[in-house]
Order: structure tokens, then sequence, then C-alpha cells
């Protein structure tokens, strides 16, 4: 029985890895989670045709260039157009162009103009999810490209049906993801525990009075539409011990998790716990900032219905570091990670649904996990 138990378990890891030799990855220098600067991006469709990106970076000038293709092979180009945008950092750029069919793969490269440095994505649009045509514009008219807003912002909403839009507001604190060996991976359900469920006539404006999730749809009984957060004014950065504390908690045990929680005094308690993990104050200090720095990043560049962190790709991030090969797919994307001395290589696939990247689960993975967070607690920087 043990056998059959164990070729069963080796002919899944041989299909599961078989999976990732096709496709196109980034070996040299993942075109994600790389930054040399900070990029977000969006894609609004404001008519059957029309198509905008609109960017956000904190470069004063940047060269920003797409290429839609018909399909995965990029053969065939629907579209192609480069511009140079000069305006304050953090304000909303755009470039708009005209797509026909329904489903196209598009390119994005976004060029510093100072450093040279570039980011390139690949992004898979489906233009029938509807959500892809609502834009939300902040009080200075710019597209709101972030999944994070300060409290109080002032939104407008539109849609090119001129329907009605629902934002429906969820006041509660989700949960961090499990670790990626464990079945109870977490998916948002828009249907379930909202506080309230506002009406927006098309056109009109919403005032985001308190912190919490803002789930921006055009129909209530889709599972499609928007996520906008309200967290405090420093976010995605970690401000306060409470949220040091629980970011820390892919790596505490639970006993410990729980001590510091209810110790008096939470500064000192994730103090004594790093200190735990490091030869001296200084070496406690430099882990302190690798490990809190993968949180920021991981919130800057994860968020989507909580912060991101919480999330599946956050974990990630924050525990194995930046992937070494990334490959974007029709249905999400796939990480992968070399083998070091203590563990084999190892690959993660995620899978895109409204709006979430959902890991595939696996038992396997609780080999490298435990490598890697052991890791972490013997103060071992790897990357």
């Amino acid at each position: 029985m043990k056998f059959i138990k164990y070729l069963f378990f080796l002919s899944t890891l041989l299909v599961f890895s078989s999976c990732f030799t096709s496709g196109k990855f980034y070996k040299e220098e993942p075109i994600l989670y790389q930054k040399k600067f900070e990029t977000h991006h969006k894609i609004v469709h404001t008519s059957k045709d029309t198509c905008s990106l609109f960017v956000v970076t904190d470069s004063d000038e940047y060269e920003l260039s797409i290429t839609a293709y018909s399909n995965e092979d990029q053969k065939i180009i629907l579209a192609e157009k480069t511009k140079v945008i000069e305006n304050k950092a953090d304000q909303t750029g755009k470039i708009a162009f005209k797509v026909r069919d329904l489903t196209y793969l598009l390119e994005i490269s976004i060029r510093d103009m100072q450093s040279n440095s570039v980011f390139r994505d690949l992004v898979h649009i489906d233009k029938t999810e509807d959500a892809q045509g609502i834009s939300i514009k902040d009080d200075a008219g710019n597209e709101v490209v972030k999944p994070y807003v300060n409290v109080l912002s002032k939104l407008t909403l539109t849609h090119p049906t001129d329907q009605t839009l629902w934002v429906k507001y969820f006041e509660q604190e989700f949960k961090p993801s499990a670790p990626p060996f464990s079945d109870k991976g977490y998916k948002f359900n828009p249907k379930k525990n909202f506080s309230a469920a506002i009406p927006i006539p098309n056109g009109g404006t919403i005032k985001l009075e308190g912190e919490g999730l803002y789930f921006i749809q055009t129909d209530t009984s889709f599972f499609q539409g928007i996520y906008i957060n309200v967290f405090n004014d420093k976010y995605p950065r970690i401000s306060s011990a409470t949220e040091m504390v629980k970011s820390t908690r892919y790596i505490t045990k639970l006993d410990e998790y729980k001590l510091i929680m209810n110790s008096n005094d939470l500064k000192d308690g994730i103090d004594e716990f790093w200190l735990g993990r490091a030869s001296d104050k200084e070496f406690a200090k430099d882990l302190i900032k690798a490990y809190y720095t993968k949180v920021q990043l991981a919130n800057r560049d994860f968020t989507t219905y909580k912060e991101g962190w919480k999330t599946d790709r956050g974990m990630l991030f924050i525990i194995f570091g930046k992937p070494k090969e990334i490959q974007k797919t029709k249905t999400g994307e796939i990480w992968g990670y070399p083998a070091t001395d203590k563990r084999n290589s190892v690959r993660f696939e995620f899978k895109k649904r409204h709006g979430q990247s959902l890991l595939v689960r696996m038992e396997y993975f609780k080999r490298p996990w435990d490598v890697e967070v052991y890791e972490w607690r013997k103060g071992i920087l790897n990357n």
C-alpha cells in the first residue's frame, strides 16, 4: 500500500513538473517583482474597441510602450504604441489604443528615462469581464490605479454601459494566507459578510469614510469587481508594532505568536523575538530591515482584497524572496526558485480568479517551506 502511495505521489510530481517545460520564462531577470522603480498599471475598456492603459510610477519621465497580440504565440500584432510621459511622480499617465478582439495578450514596457531601468509585464485580457469597463477617478480627475487609497478619498465611478454601479463595504480584517502545503486556501467571496451595498449612479461619487475594503461592481450577483482598500495613511509601509507582530505570523510558532501579542508592550515583545534570531543587536537590525522590506514590497505589489503580505504571492515572496523565474500564463503565473544546499528547486503555480492569484497547494511544498522558515528563524539571510 505504501508503495502504491509512493507511485501516486511520484506520478503527480512528474506531471506537475512537466507543465513548466513550455512557455516563456524570464530567467535572466524577472519582469516582475524586481522593480528598480515603483510601477502600477491598470487597463480600462471604455468601449468595444477602445482600451486605455493607465500607469502610476515614481519616475518623473518614462517611456510607456504597449504591444497587443492576438494570442500567446505573439505572431499577430493587433496594436502597437509608444509614448513618452513627463509628469510629477505618482501622477497618472495614459496611453490609448484600439483592439476589437474580445481576448488578447498585452505586453507592457515602462522605461525610466533617467536610470534606463525597465519594467515589463504580460497581461492576458478578456474584455467579456464586465469589471474591466469600470473607471475610477479621484478628486483631481486622475484614474485610480493602485488598489489602495487614503481615508476620506472621493471617487467618481463610471462605466460605458451607463448602468448603476454598486460598492460593497467590508469592514472586517481578512486572514493571512495559510502555508503552501495547507489545503486552507482563502478565497474572497463578495457575496458574503459585507457591511453595506451602496448603489452609485453612473458618473456619481462616493466618499470612503472608513478603513476597510470597498468592492466595486456593475452587478452584485457577479464575483467580478475592483478592489479599493482604505488602510492607514502609511500603507504599504509597516508603521506600528501591531503590524510588525502580525506580519511575522509565517515565521512564528503559535504559542510564540500569542505570547508576543499578549505582551504588555508589543514593541518590546517583537524586539525580543528578533533579538532571539540574531547574534547581536546590529544583526537583529539587519534581520528586521530585511524582513519588513519584503513585507512592504509585498504590500506594494500584491494587494488585492487584503494587505499584500497576507496574499498567497505575498507570503511566498516574503519567505522565499524574489522568484528567479516567472512565467505569465493565460490562467495565472508560475514562480520558480533554484535548488539550494538544503532543498530542491521548487516552482509555485498561481491561478487567476476574480482578481486574485490563488496558489495551487501541494503537500510537496512542506519540505521547502520548512527549510526557508527555519533559516529565517535562525537569522540566515539568503536573498
